[in-house]
């Protein structure tokens, strides 16, 4: 029998985009970063595009695109291949896998837990049948009765499953697990994706009571207050790759929040708006030059300004006389537009 050919005479108007991606990815990840995927998703197939083509038609700029396409990357979403440090040649949008991998970004990771080996802890497989079984139980229904109070919903036979992987896999007493649920509602997170993300990470550093949680709770809060108050953020919450620049300007750079805070004020100066990436430079290069303090903070500026209008060899001028060569207009700097310049041209 010969074969058929099947076609339409309409064009395909719809991206498909995977439950997946919205249910794992979408709601912890920058808005920025979710408009490039969205966009590459919408190009795929039909044509060739550029870096260009992507930052001006979702009005971003390239180095936005570039950060957007290497925090894809890192999630395993996209394979991209890169000619030079901020030249992609090649993107492959990545099938999305239904196991949940492990991921502690979302929470506060001390300097004696971030140098332990991370390994991964075994989940024990709860299918429908097994969670039928374990329900009837009267602590399991006492979880369960406390995640969806919470949660505001029914919980799914995979969300059953998470909420049992906490009390059976990681050892959570039910007040640690009805403490962890209500302290991510309480700061907008809802997702049992972002809820696991936290439990694993109080499971790393040995947490196994509500008062040491909220120990680690206080310190977090203290550690993201500065940032937000800085940068005059209010109308959201911090990303987990926002959260780990915050952490890092803390654990490994060793910063007081006087210097942070200083960092996030000269981004808003010269930038005139939050760029995480931005004043990660500007503390980077605080720490190469040993800045601990505010007074040696001063002392750096000075010696940037020093370096500047006092060229090596230069006399300075302590008389003025009315010549021809006098006649030109002094020249004047603008600091803030220098150490822009330096802290880009760093990055």
């Amino acid at each position: 029998m010969k074969a058929l050919t099947l076609s339409s005479g309409k064009v395909n108007n719809d991206t498909l985009v995977s439950n997946i991606f919205l249910d794992r990815y979408m709601g912890d990840s920058n808005g920025e970063f979710v408009k490039v995927y969205l966009y590459l998703l919408r190009c795929l197939g039909y044509r060739e595009i550029s870096l260009s083509d992507i930052a001006d038609k979702l009005n971003l700029t390239e180095k936005d695109v570039i950060r957007a396409l290497k925090y894809w990357d890192k999630q395993n979403v996209l394979s991209v291949t890169f000619a030079s440090a901020n030249e992609p040649e090649a993107i492959t949008i990545l099938p999305l896998e239904d196991e949940v991998a492990v991921d502690v970004q979302a929470a506060t990771i001390t300097p004696a837990t971030e140098n332990v080996v991370k390994e991964e802890v075994k989940k024990a497989s709860y299918s429908p049948a097994l969670i039928k079984r374990l329900k009837d139980q009267e602590d399991i229904k006492e979880l369960f009765f406390i995640a969806e109070q919470y949660l505001s919903k029914t919980l799914t036979p995979t969300e059953m499953g998470k909420v049992l992987y906490f009390y059976k896999d990681l050892g959570f007493s039910t007040d640690l697990i009805e403490y962890l649920i209500e302290y991510c509602v309480a700061n907008q997170h809802s997702s049992l994706r972002y809820i696991e993300k936290v439990a694993l990470a109080w499971h790393e550093q040995g947490i196994t009571t509500v008062a040491e949680a909220k120990d680690v709770s206080v310190i977090k809060c203290r550690r993201t207050n500065v940032v937000v108050r800085s940068f005059g953020i209010g109308d959201r919450n911090l990303t987990p790759i926002e959260m780990d620049f915050i952490n890092r300007w803390y654990d490994e750079y060793a910063f007081d929040p006087e210097i942070i805070e200083e960092a996030c004020k000269r981004t808003i100066m010269s930038m005139s708006k939050p760029n995480f990436s931005y004043a990660d430079g500007i503390l980077k290069k605080w720490k190469s030059a040993n800045v601990h303090t505010l007074e040696d903070l001063k002392k750096v500026d000075i010696g940037f300004r020093a370096k500047i209008t006092v060229p090596v060899g230069t006399k300075p001028v302590t008389t003025t006389t009315n010549n021809k060569f006098n006649s030109f207009s002094q020249r004047s700097y603008n600091f803030a537009e220098m150490e822009r310049n330096l802290i880009s041209n760093n990055q």
